[in-house]
C-alpha cells in the first residue's frame, strides 16, 4: 500500500487522493448516493461507502483474474482502494442485455407491458454517451463540447452518441427517439479529441477509431465475464455501465468503479437489487439492505481452475488448435486406450484429484477408438471423441458412435468444434470461458 497525500479531486460519490508514488491513486468512497444528476436528490447511507468499496474491488478482481485490463492494485481499507493513475476518457460505456430505462424510451418499440420480462438481445447492445459536467466537456481550458441545451428547467447531461465510429460525433438526447422532435441536438463533437487527450489534437491521429473498437470489445468482455458470474448465484444482470482510462504507459483499462450503481441486477425472483430501488423512490433501509447483501454476494465471485485436456493414443494424432483463456490450463496427454489402459486410469484419477473445478477431456484418436470409451466410463468429466482418421478411413467412426451402456461419450467429427463444444461446456461454471465463447458468438450476429 502506497501512503497517500494531497486531495486530487472530489465527486459526487467518491474522493481521489494522490499518493507517496507518482503512478498510484488513493480512491476513497463516500455514503452519498444520487440519482438523476440532480444533487436535491442526493442522500446518505452508512454503510455506502463499504458496500461500494467492497463491490468494486471483488469486480475488478474478477476481471483481472479473466485476463482483462483494469485499473486496481489492492483494496487497502473497508472504504478505500488503490489504482494506476489514469487519464480518463470522457465517455460512458453502457452494455444491455435486456431492453430497460432509457434505451426503451429511445425504442418504444421494444418496450413491453408492466410485469412483462423485458425483451433480450441476442447480442449484446453497447451505446457511449459523452460525459458532461453542467453541459460540457473540458479539456483544460477548452470546451470539447458546446453547452448543452437546458430543457424543461433541467440541464441535460451525457448525450447519447449516435455513431462512436465516426471521426465526428452527432449528439442526441439520451431518452427520445430518434424520429422525434429534440432528439438532435443539433452539436458535433471531433471523436479524437475525446478518445485520447494527448494525441487527439494531432491533425492526422488515426488511433482513435482503434481505441473506439477495443473499448467496446473490452467493455462487452466485461459485462459476459460478470454476467455469467451473477447467473452462478442465480442472479440476471440486466446492464452496466462503465468507464475507461488510459494508464501513464499508454494501456487502455476499465478504471473509476464497478458498483451496485453502476448496474441493474435481477435476482432469482426478478426483483431489483441495484440503485434503481433508490431511483424509483425506496425506503432507504431497503436500499442499504441490498447494496449489503449485493456486497456479500461478489465475496463468492472466483474463476475456477478448470483443465482441457488433450487426450490422444498416439503422438501421431492431431493436436487441435484451442484459444488460450485465463485459469483454463490445457494438457497433452498421450497414453494408449488399447495398450496402456491402466497407466491411462491412474493419469484420469491424477487428474480428477488436481482439478476440482473439473475438466473436459477430448479423446483425439486414429484407429478404433477405444480410449474415448474407456475414459467416459470412469469418469463423470464430459468426454468428446474425435476419430481424426475418419476421412481416410469413414467406417472407424463405428468404433466412436456405437457404445455400451454406462457410456456417454459424445463424439465430434471436427476437432475444432470439438474444442468449442468442450469450451460450452467449462462456461457453464467459468466466467472466463464463458466469456470468449458468449463474445466469439455474438460477432456472428450484428443486429438486435
Amino acid at each position: 500500500m502506497k501512503k497517500k497525500s494531497s486531495l486530487l479531486t472530489e465527486g459526487k460519490t467518491k474522493k481521489v487522493f494522490a499518493t507517496e508514488d507518482s503512478g498510484v491513486v488513493h480512491i476513497e468512497n463516500k455514503e452519498d448516493i444520487t440519482a438523476f444528476d440532480d444533487p436535491t436528490k442526493t442522500k446518505k447511507i452508512q454503510s455506502k461507502a463499504i458496500s461500494a468499496t467492497t463491490t468494486t474491488c471483488r469486480v475488478f478482481e474478477l476481471l483481472r483474474d479473466a485476463d482483462l485490463p483494469v485499473a486496481y492494485i489492492e483494496q487497502v481499507s473497508p472504504t478505500e482502494f488503490q489504482t494506476p493513475k489514469c487519464e480518463m476518457i470522457g465517455l460512458e460505456f453502457v452494455v444491455r442485455r435486456l431492453g430497460v430505462g432509457s434505451f426503451t424510451q429511445r425504442r418504444p418499440d421494444l418496450a413491453v407491458g408492466k410485469g412483462a420480462k423485458p425483451h433480450r438481445f441476442h447480442r449484446l447492445v453497447s451505446e457511449f454517451f459523452l460525459k458532461t459536467t453542467h453541459g460540457n466537456l473540458k479539456r483544460g481550458d477548452e470546451v470539447i463540447c458546446d453547452v448543452l441545451p437546458v430543457i424543461d428547467g433541467k440541464q441535460l447531461e451525457d448525450p447519447l452518441i449516435f455513431n462512436p465510429f465516426e471521426p465526428e460525433w452527432r449528439l442526441l438526447h439520451p431518452k427520445k427517439p430518434l424520429w422525434e422532435k429534440g432528439s438532435e441536438l443539433g452539436i458535433t463533437v471531433m471523436a479524437k479529441k475525446v478518445v485520447d487527450p494527448l494525441k487527439g489534437y494531432i491533425d492526422d491521429y488515426p488511433g482513435w477509431r482503434e481505441s473506439i473498437d477495443n473499448m467496446d470489445a473490452l467493455g462487452r468482455k466485461a459485462f459476459l465475464v460478470l454476467e455469467k458470474a451473477w447467473a452462478l448465484l442465480g442472479y440476471t444482470l440486466v446492464d452496466f455501465k462503465i468507464e475507461f482510462g488510459w494508464t501513464e504507459d499508454g494501456r487502455l483499462v476499465i478504471a473509476d468503479v464497478i458498483d451496485n450503481d453502476s448496474w441493474r441486477l435481477k435476482d432469482p425472483e426478478f426483483e431489483e437489487q441495484s440503485k434503481q430501488e433508490f431511483r424509483d423512490g425506496k425506503d432507504l433501509s431497503l436500499v442499504e439492505a441490498k447494496y449489503l447483501k449485493v456486497a456479500g454476494l461478489v465475496e463468492r465471485f472466483r474463476v475456477p481452475r478448470q483443465a482441457l485436456i488433450l487426450w490422444r493414443g498416439s503422438k501421431d494424432d492431431t493436436f487441435p488448435a484451442y484459444p488460450q483463456i485465463a485459469v483454463v490450463e490445457v494438457i497433452d496427454v498421450v497414453l494408449s486406450g488399447h495398450k496402456q489402459t491402466q497407466a491411462c486410469l491412474t493419469k484420469l484419477e491424477e487428474l480428477q484429484r488436481d482439478y476440482p473445478d473439473g475438466g473436459v477431456i477430448i479423446a483425439l484418436v486414429g484407429m478404433s477408438n477405444g480410449l474415448g470409451p474407456v475414459l467416459s466410463s470412469h469418469t463423470s468429466w464430459p468426454v468428446i471423441g474425435v476419430p481424426v482418421s475418419t476421412k481416410e478411413f469413414p467406417d472407424d467412426v463405428w468404433s466412436s458412435l456405437r457404445l455400451p451402456s454406462q457410456n456417454p461419450m459424445a463424439t465430434v467429427l471436427s476437432d475444432k468444434n470439438a474444442v468449442l463444444f468442450a469450451l460450452n461446456i467449462l462456461g457453464q461454471k467459468n466466467p472466463a470461458a464463458y466469456m470468449t465463447r458468449q463474445y466469439a458468438l455474438e460477432q456472428l450476429d450484428t443486429g438486435y
